[in-house]
């Protein structure tokens, strides 16, 4: 039972490690850099985050091509997908993060005008773009170990990993109080973390050769545009409502909000996490062809999925307030804790979602949450562009659980699968 337990334990605590030793830091960044800077750190990390239209493809491609070769006891099967993700990130990664610095460079004064001195915000296209291109790489390895159901190694990796970027990042700004310090550290972190995580799976996965190569890549794309779709979703949920807070309300309102998300977006995260090890697992299953009940293993998740999501929100709610005023002091803490409340029922919404969503993906029907994701997101970003100005923060807020109300629809798919299945 305890084994059992492990894989989902591990993958709770890599997914959750980075936006709580984020939240923990938070008094000691917004002391050192303050409410203005604060808010620039936060669009760079939105920007960045904009790199999960392709992570999202192509990771869950890997994750789904190594899985179902494992099933199927295929020969070098491993190494030949984790070349042919290296050369779709490699080229795409490249494509992206041009596009990325050219936003930036040319027209991010007059976009994120309300976010202050225009030199700052071409600084943080540029970090962004380079953090970009280093983060497809950095995915293709932690897809590859998941994709192997190596969960503790990726785990540790990752954690060790994080917690060495966020104590450069605090410490690096102990004698030089500024962005340009704070984002010199966390590209030569992103490149040290890279290396580190090709040394390991290059061991850990027993592969000859990293080198990338889009020789083979017909399979992997196909699995990987329709996760490139849902990645534009996915990032209108996550990344684009920062993006509209920083240039409709400004940077303070952006660092408040952030600081909101990355509390309430630990329900989301948990659930994300501990459930994560369903995806490869099922695939390998059905690679394998082995004989599973879908309906009872669907049940099962989605039962202890909406006890933990919903008694991780209702601490929120209940404590969320005193410890953000206990973190932040009853200045910093009032606006954030105003908002806090809806963005939970935001990510409990999410974090119902994740059953389906991941078991849709192992049964191939990425097609479905791809389209899903961006008809929701779209709804989205459309709301937030039309209330923020009015309502505020508030209004963004409220605007979140349209995402969430909508993409439950996912449910949908997966019933009339479990249906066919126990049918037949």
């Amino acid at each position: 039972m305890l084994r059992k337990l492990a894989s989902p334990a591990w993958a709770m605590l890599e997914y959750a490690c980075y936006p709580l030793l984020l939240f923990i830091a938070t008094p000691w960044f917004l002391h050192r850099l303050g409410t203005e800077q604060y808010g620039h750190w936060m669009l760079l990390t939105a920007t960045v985050a904009f790199g999960g239209v392709l992570n999202t493809g192509t990771g869950a491609a890997t994750i789904k091509a190594i899985s179902a070769g494992i099933g199927r006891a295929a020969d070098g099967e491993t190494e030949r997908v984790i070349r042919t993700s290296l050369g779709i990130a490699t080229l795409g990664g490249a494509v992206l993060a041009l596009l990325v610095f050219s936003i930036f460079l040319f027209a991010g004064g007059t976009l994120l005008a309300r976010m202050g001195d225009p030199a700052l915000v071409e600084v943080t296209g540029s970090t962004a773009a380079l953090l970009i291109w280093l983060e497809q790489l950095d995915h293709v390895f932690s897809s590859a170990m998941k994709g192997s159901e190596r969960f503790a190694q990726a785990a540790r990796i990752e954690i060790a990993s994080r917690i060495f970027q966020v104590m450069v990042a605090a410490l690096v700004l102990l004698p030089w109080p500024g962005l340009l310090s704070l984002y010199l550290a966390l590209v030569l972190v992103g490149i040290v973390r890279l290396l580190a995580k090709a040394t390991i799976a290059r061991r850990v996965l027993n592969l000859s050769s990293l080198r990338p190569s889009l020789k083979d890549s017909r399979d992997i794309l196909h699995f990987a545009k329709w996760g490139w779709l849902q990645g534009v979703g996915g990032v209108m949920f996550g990344v684009a409502d920062r993006i509209l807070v920083g240039s409709l309300l400004g940077a303070a309102s952006l660092a408040y909000y952030s600081i909101a998300s990355q509390l309430a977006m630990q329900i989301h995260a948990a659930s994300a996490a501990g459930l994560s090890v369903i995806f490869p697992m099922v695939s390998r299953k059905l690679g394998a062809r082995d004989h599973f009940s879908l309906g009872s293993t669907t049940k099962l998740i989605t039962a202890a999925n909406l006890i933990f999501s919903g008694a991780l929100s209702l601490m929120l709610f209940i404590f969320g307030r005193d410890l953000l005023v206990l973190w932040l002091g009853p200045v910093t803490a009032a606006p954030v804790a105003n908002i806090l409340p809806y963005l939970v029922v935001a990510y409990w919404l999410l974090a119902m979602n994740v059953t389906p969503h991941y078991i849709l993906l192992s049964l191939g029907r990425i097609r479905f949450v791809a389209l899903s994701n961006l008809v929701a997101g779209s709804i989205l970003v459309l709301a937030v562009s039309m209330i923020a100005t009015a309502y505020g923060l508030i209004g963004v807020t409220l605007a979140r659980n349209l995402y969430g109300v909508i993409i439950l629809v996912n449910f949908i798919p997966l019933i009339q699968e479990i249906r066919r299945t126990e049918c037949t």
